[in-house]
C-alpha cells in the first residue's frame, strides 16, 4: 500500500520546461505527471508496465510510468505526449499516425508515439524490424500494428504527412478520405477517457469484493468502523435506493449492486468505501467486519449437454442452473446423415478470453440540481441510463450518461460496471465521486467471452456437398445471465457457418455457473462454433480427399440461397467471391506443401534435405507461406 503521508520535493524538466512536484516519494511517475500536474495525455492500463500505454522519455529513453518511483526523476528530462520532442519528432508522429489512421480507440496512441520518439532519435537507419521491436512494450487491441509502423516509418523517410488529402469538403468525390473528428484529440492525447477529467473535489471509491465463489456473508452494524475511519462511508445493499440488481435483458435484473448476502462468483461486489482517497486506500481489508460462510460452488461445464446438471442452483427459480435454450431445426437431420457418404463428428472446448482492453473502467458521478450525472467508459450509454435510474429509484430523465472516450471495449464495456456503484456514492453521500478500477479488479469482475462444451456432426455426399450439419453447445454465462440468452440464442442460427445445408438441427443452453460472469465479446459465442464448423469441413475434406478450398467453394451459400432460418438471402452473399479472390494464393500455398513433400521425398532417396520451420509451431501446414527448405550440398 502506497504510504501518501510522507512526501518529498521532486524537480525536473518536463517537456522542456523546469518543474516541481511535491509527492509520495514511491508514487508512480504516472500518477504524478496525470493527478499532480494534470498531464493525462499519459494513460495508465495496468500499473504493472505490462501494456506500455504509460511510456513517457526519460532522459530520452522510452520508460513505463507506472514502475517509476516520482523520486526518481530528480534532475531528470522528462518528455511526454504534451511536448514537441526532439527536433518536433512528436509532432511529426502526430501527424502521421492521423494521416495514416494509426490511431484508433487511443488510449495505447500517447504510448506508441513516444516508443516512436525514443526510436527515431537513435535508430541511424529505420526499418520495419526496428520498428517492431522498439513498439514492442506498447500494447494495442484495435489496430493490427500495420498502420503505426507505416506511419513511424513515414516519418523516417522524411515523407510529407497527406494532410491535406483529409477533408470534410463536399465537393470531395466519393470514397475520398476524410478527416477523423476525434483524430487530432487521439494522437494529441488530449482525449479524454474514465479517468482523465474528474472533479477536483471527488471522493474516492473502492469496491470490496468477496474472495470465495460461492458463499453466504453477514455484516454487522457498520457505525463503529466507520467511526475508526473519519469521512469514510461505507456502502452496501441497505443502501441502493432502488432496484438492487440490473441486467441487460427487461426481464432479468439478476446481477446486484453490492451482493445482499450471498456471492455467486470470486470478485462479487459486497461493500465499498467512500472517502478521501489517502484515507479509503490506507483501510486494510482485514478489518472490515465481513464473515463469510463458504459454500459449494459450481464451476466449469465438464458435463455433456445431455446429462443435465446437479449442481447447487445458483437461484431457487432456475434449479438446474440452465438460464436459456436454443434451438433451431430445419429438414430431418437424420435423412440427412443417412444420406450422407461420409459423417465425421468432434467434441470441443473453448475457455474465458478476457477482452483485455487497454482502458481498465472509470468515471465519474456528481448531482447536478435534481439530476445525477455519470460521467463513463462505455459502449452502451443509453442501457446504462435505464439500468442506473432503476438503481436510484429515479425516473430516466433524472439520470445523464455521459460517455466519454472509450479505451477499447470489444464487447465487454455494454454491460454496466461502475455506474451503479458511482451513482449509489453519490446519491448517498451528496458528493462528487470518482473510481477507477485496477487492471487486477477489471478482469476479477467484468464479463468475459463465453466458455463452450460443444459436440458437432456433418455429412456430405461423395462429391462433398454438405447434407447435414447437428450441433450441441452448453455456454458457461457465469453468476449472472448478461448477455447469455443472446448467445444461446443467436448461436444455433449461426452454428453451420456460411455454408449450404438442407437438414440442420442446433441446440444450446446458457448455464449457470459460479464462475465470473460471461456477456458480450465480438460475435456472440458465433466464434466458438465457428472453431466446430470449420474443423468439421477440414475432416470431410480429408476423408473425401477433396482440397480444403474446395469444399468450402463448393458449400458456399450464395445470393438466392435460403438459410437454416428460412431467411432467402435476396441481396447478397460475398464468401463466394471472396474464396474466389483467394484461390491464386491458396493454389501458391499448395505449391510450396508440394515443394515441401518433394524434398522430404528427396531426403529418404538420402540427397541430405534439410527443413526448417518458422513460424508454424507444426507441420499442419496452417500457414505454408512460414515454410523455408535449406538443401545440404
Amino acid at each position: 500500500m502506497l504510504d501518501r503521508a510522507t512526501t518529498v520535493s521532486v524537480a525536473f524538466t518536463l517537456n522542456g520546461a523546469p518543474a516541481s512536484v511535491t509527492a509520495p516519494p514511491f508514487q508512480p511517475l504516472s500518477e504524478t505527471l496525470r493527478e499532480g500536474l494534470r498531464l493525462t495525455g499519459t494513460k495508465v492500463g495496468c500499473e504493472a508496465g505490462d501494456c506500455g500505454a504509460c511510456t513517457v522519455l526519460v532522459d530520452g529513453r522510452q520508460a513505463c510510468a507506472c514502475l517509476i518511483p516520482t523520486a526518481q526523476v530528480d534532475g531528470a528530462w522528462v518528455e511526454t505526449i504534451e511536448g514537441d520532442g526532439p527536433s518536433e519528432l512528436t509532432r511529426r508522429l502526430k501527424d502521421a499516425f492521423l494521416a495514416h489512421g494509426a490511431a484508433q480507440c487511443g488510449i495505447c496512441t500517447p504510448g506508441m508515439i513516444m516508443a516512436s520518439v525514443d526510436y527515431l532519435s537513435r535508430a541511424p537507419v529505420a526499418s520495419r524490424a526496428g520498428v517492431e521491436d522498439a513498439l514492442g512494450g506498447v500494447l494495442c487491441r484495435c489496430t493490427g500494428y500495420q498502420k503505426i509502423i507505416d506511419a513511424v516509418l513515414a516519418v523516417a523517410s522524411g515523407a510529407q504527412t497527406a494532410l491535406d488529402d483529409l477533408t470534410t469538403e463536399a465537393d470531395r468525390p466519393m470514397g475520398a478520405r476524410i478527416a477523423r473528428l476525434d483524430g487530432r484529440a487521439k494522437v494529441d492525447g488530449t482525449d479524454l477517457f474514465g479517468a482523465d477529467a474528474p472533479p477536483p473535489d471527488a471522493l474516492w471509491v473502492r469496491v470490496i469484493r468477496s474472495p470465495h465463489a460461492a458463499a453466504r456473508f453477514t455484516l454487522p452494524d457498520l457505525k463503529s468502523f466507520e467511526a475508526a475511519y473519519p469521512g469514510v462511508r461505507v456502502l452496501t445493499a441497505r443502501d441502493v435506493p432502488g432496484l438492487n440488481g440490473f441486467g441487460i435483458f427487461p426481464t432479468i435484473k439478476d446481477q446486484p449492486v453490492f451482493a445482499d448476502g450471498r456471492v455467486r462468483f470470486r470478485g462479487e461486489a459486497v461493500a465499498a468505501f467512500v472517502g478521501p482517497r489517502e484515507i479509503v486506500e490506507a483501510i486494510p481489508l482485514t478489518a472490515f467486519p465481513v464473515a463469510y460462510q463458504v459454500e459449494t460452488g459450481f464451476s466449469g461445464l465438464t458435463r455433456p449437454l445431455h446429462e443435465g446438471t446437479t449442481a447447487p442452483a445458483l437461484f431457487d427459480h432456475l434449479p438446474d442452473n440452465v438460464l436459456t435454450r436454443g434451438n433451431l431445426k430445419r429438414g430431418d437431420v437424420a435423412a440427412g446423415h443417412a444420406a450422407g457418404a461420409i459423417t465425421v463428428s468432434g467434441a470441443f472446448q473453448t475457455s474465458f478470453v478476457e477482452h483485455a482492453y487497454i482502458e481498465p473502467e472509470a468515471g465519474h458521478a456528481i448531482k447536478v440540481g435534481e439530476r445525477y450525472e455519470v460521467t463513463a467508459c462505455t459502449q452502451a450509454p443509453y442501457m446504462d441510463l435505464e439500468e442506473t435510474a432503476r438503481v436510484l429509484g429515479v425516473a430516466p430523465d433524472a439520470v445523464r450518461i455521459v460517455p466519454t472516450a472509450c479505451g477499447g471495449g470489444f464487447g465487454g464495456k455494454l454491460d454496466v460496471s461502475i455506474q451503479p456503484i458511482l451513482a449509489v456514492a453519490a446519491a448517498v453521500t451528496g458528493q462528487p465521486v470518482r473510481i477507477i478500477y485496477s487492471r487486477t479488479e477489471s478482469m476479477a469482475s467484468t464479463t468475459k467471452r463465453h466458455p463452450a462444451t460443444i459436440r458437432a456432426t456433418a455429412s456430405a455426399d461423395a462429391q462433398g456437398q454438405l447434407t447435414a450439419f447437428e450441433f450441441e453447445g452448453d455456454f458457461n454465462t457465469g453468476a449472472y445471465a448478461s448477455w447469455g440468452p443472446t448467445v444461446a440464442n443467436r448461436v444455433p442460427v449461426h452454428a453451420t457457418g456460411p455454408y449450404r445445408v438442407p437438414h440442420v438441427w442446433n441446440r444450446t443452453r446458457a448455464i449457470l455457473t459460479n464462475d465470473t460472469p460471461a456477456g458480450a465479446f465480438r460475435g456472440f459465442g458465433v466464434p466458438q462454433a465457428a472453431i466446430a464448423h470449420e474443423t468439421l469441413m477440414d475432416d470431410l475434406a480429408e476423408r473425401l480427399g477433396l482440397d480444403r478450398w474446395a469444399i468450402r467453394r463448393l458449400n458456399a451459400i450464395c445470393a438466392g440461397d435460403t438459410t437454416p432460418t428460412g431467411q432467402v438471402l435476396e441481396a447478397s452473399a460475398g464468401l463466394p467471391e471472396c474464396l474466389d479472390a483467394l484461390k491464386p494464393a491458396w493454389d501458391a500455398a499448395l505449391a510450396r506443401v508440394a515443394a515441401h513433400n518433394a524434398a522430404h521425398d528427396r531426403v529418404k532417396r538420402g540427397v541430405g534435405v534439410a527443413c526448417m520451420w518458422y513460424g508454424c509451431g507444426n507441420t499442419s501446414m496452417s500457414n505454408p507461406s512460414k515454410m523455408r527448405l535449406t538443401l545440404d550440398r
